[in-house]
């Protein structure tokens, strides 16, 4: 059976762990990991770049054996905010009334001791598997991808992957990409006290900003909904009396599987060329994540529903995942078969007093291990 008390004591001892990300700082967090990896017998390789980041790999099965499974989540968080908001401290891993506070708790740190509960039961059982399993902990999920772009780049193969986040225990088998897009609007400098001899470029983005509000995306997904489009940053001006010659709107976007990216940027100069009657304007790519969709008839997502069933007595459908992760580079690059399943709530996920459900993350850890047998029985 899957220990209560190692899965619980394992969460605290990762949200003690500072890994906020930005900066970055996952090494500490990996080298913790690579010492519980390597307690159960895996073969484990600490791969440390930028200075303070770093991913871990554990490993049990050799190389080339078929079937394999990876098990992907991430050892960084989203920064703390205001401490003082904070009911606990954030990386104190208080248990209260069933659940476990701070800052990783259920993004994703309560996952990686899920993972690791399922791992310690089978070396318990002295590995009743064939096949491979793979760990991997990675680095900058919450901002960039890079560790799992770089395992994916290095040749990291399996036949199958689950990738923990927060989904309630429910298995997601698509997610939509996210289009992070600056757009810049240049106008003319002019004292404030003459406007007309300037051109304004804030008037210019708030022009566009409201047509943002009111435009509505006909795509649709089956388990994903609409897209979304969002202004989530504005900067303008340099000072109280000139009139500002540059106006910069960062969007964020949501993407169906189905959408192309240079399709979606069209829309947006449309929508810019036909409200400010000005084509002064630049729009540049900041980010991109990919969407990324599983067929729900794989063996891996019969399985996990299965799996859910038999552990939860829960029955369940497959759903889409609301946010963006790392399912898109196992997917679209590495072309494994992929779903997202973990315990917690998105909802509670990047929140003021972050927690999750004691019971939750052991049947979790059950479901997993029940999975991996399965798998590689």
């Amino acid at each position: 059976m899957v220990s209560v008390e190692y899965v619980v004591e394992l969460t605290r001892r990762l949200i003690r762990i500072n890994s906020e990300n930005p900066p970055g700082r996952e090494f500490d967090a990996a080298s913790f990991v690579a010492d519980e990896l390597a307690k159960i017998g895996m073969k484990t390789v600490v791969d440390r770049f930028e200075d303070s980041r770093a991913n871990v790999i554990g490993v049990y099965g050799e190389e080339n054996i078929h079937p394999s499974i990876m098990l992907n989540t991430h050892l960084d968080t989203v920064p703390v905010g205001d401490r003082e908001r904070w009911s606990f401290p954030p990386f104190s891993g208080e248990v209260r009334d069933g659940r476990i506070y701070g800052r990783g708790a259920v993004d994703a740190k309560g996952i990686l001791a899920s993972f690791l509960g399922a791992l310690k039961e089978l070396a318990d059982k002295d590995w009743p598997i064939r096949g491979r399993v793979v760990l991997a902990a990675v680095a900058d999920e919450e901002v960039e991808g890079k560790g799992t772009k770089k395992l994916v780049a290095a040749g990291l193969r399996t036949d199958y992957a689950i990738v923990g986040e927060p989904t309630s225990l429910n298995v997601c088998t698509a997610h939509k990409g996210r289009v992070v897009v600056q757009v810049d609007f240049h106008g003319r400098s002019a004292h404030a006290s003459t406007p007309s001899k300037g051109k304004n470029a804030i008037y210019y983005a708030s022009e566009f900003i409201r047509r943002i509000q009111k435009t509505k995306f006909t795509e649709k997904h089956e388990l994903l909904g609409h897209p979304t489009c969002t202004v989530t940053l504005i900067k303008g001006g340099v000072k109280d009396n000139v009139i500002p010659d540059k106006c910069t709107v960062t969007l964020d976007l949501r993407i169906l599987p189905s959408m192309k990216l240079n399709q979606v940027l069209k829309k947006i100069g449309r929508l810019i060329e036909k409200d400010t009657h000005k084509k002064d304007y630049h729009i540049r790519i900041v980010n991109y994540i990919s969407p990324a969709e599983t067929s729900s008839s794989d063996a891996l997502v019969r399985i996990a529903l299965k799996t859910i069933n038999e552990i939860t007595g829960k029955k369940t459908r497959v759903r889409g995942f609301p946010a963006t992760c790392d399912m898109s580079f196992l997917v679209n690059q590495a072309r494994i078969p992929t779903i997202i399943l973990g315990p917690g709530k998105i909802g509670d996920a990047h929140i003021i007093d972050e927690s999750i459900n004691v019971i939750e993350l052991v049947d979790a850890s059950k479901i997993y291990l029940k999975i991996l047998e399965k798998i590689l029985s």
